[in-house]
């Protein structure tokens, strides 16, 4: 009788310790559920590659045009022969500028083109890393190239049918002055970008549409190499 009475009470504490490391382990798996939810969702993953940061297609007159691109990486990357192409509306192709030696961009950091025209110098006056005098207008888009001419991103604005697009094109962006900006988070708006939380977290959203991974700037902000770094 004691012997089973003994059986009975180890039975009785084993199956205790067990309930206690089941109710342990579902417990810590849900909250390293909520936890892994609640990262994701404000911090979404940014991307790998270069992106195209800012475009500006009319300042104070329809040369101001600028092109800014933005490392989301930890490392510095070479851009000797790199190259910014456009498109129009119905798919003429032209290059904008043909990166060469000596030319780089920080992790995290910024990189220039801006047309040359003006007295002074439109592209003086931003401080841009390279220049030339080409255009860029109303249904237009860019893209960027690597030295081996594989696109690694592109955005196009307003209204066409042959653009360099990602997803949908951007619906405006060609006020004076103003600018397309891509965005540091999937939440961030043109409030937080301009002069709010998001503003110096860089531009590493990429989610494939342009309609959705930029906003419209009311004051363009131009950044070369010399600017600071942003991380998010």
């Amino acid at each position: 009788m004691k012997k089973l009475i003994l059986i009975s009470l180890v039975f009785l504490v084993l199956g205790f310790a067990s309930y206690n490391a089941t109710l342990a382990l579902f417990s810590d798996q849900a909250q390293s559920t909520n936890n892994t939810f609640a990262a994701a969702e404000v911090f979404p993953p940014q991307t790998d590659h270069l992106v195209i940061s800012e475009v500006q297609i009319n300042g104070a007159n329809a040369n101001e045009d600028f092109v800014e691109i933005y490392n989301p990486t930890n490392s510095i990357v070479d851009l000797n022969g790199w190259q910014i192409q456009k498109r129009t509306s119905t798919g003429t192709e032209s290059s904008v500028v043909l990166i060469g030696s000596g030319k780089s961009i920080p992790a995290h950091g910024f990189f220039l083109w801006a047309n040359s025209q003006g007295n002074p110098a439109f592209s003086s006056t931003v401080g841009a890393d390279v220049s030339t005098t080409v255009n860029l207008s109303e249904n237009n888009s860019v893209a960027l190239e690597n030295v081996s001419n594989v696109i690694i991103d592109q955005v196009g604005w307003g209204t066409g049918t042959s653009q360099f697009v990602e997803g949908t094109l951007i619906n405006n962006g060609s006020d004076a002055n103003k600018s397309m900006e891509r965005k540091a988070y999937s939440t961030s708006t043109a409030g937080t970008m301009e002069g709010g939380v998001d503003a110096l977290k860089g531009n590493g959203f990429d989610a494939g549409d342009n309609a959705t991974d930029f906003i419209l700037r009311t004051a363009s902000q131009p950044q070369n190499s010399l600017s600071a770094t942003e991380s998010p």
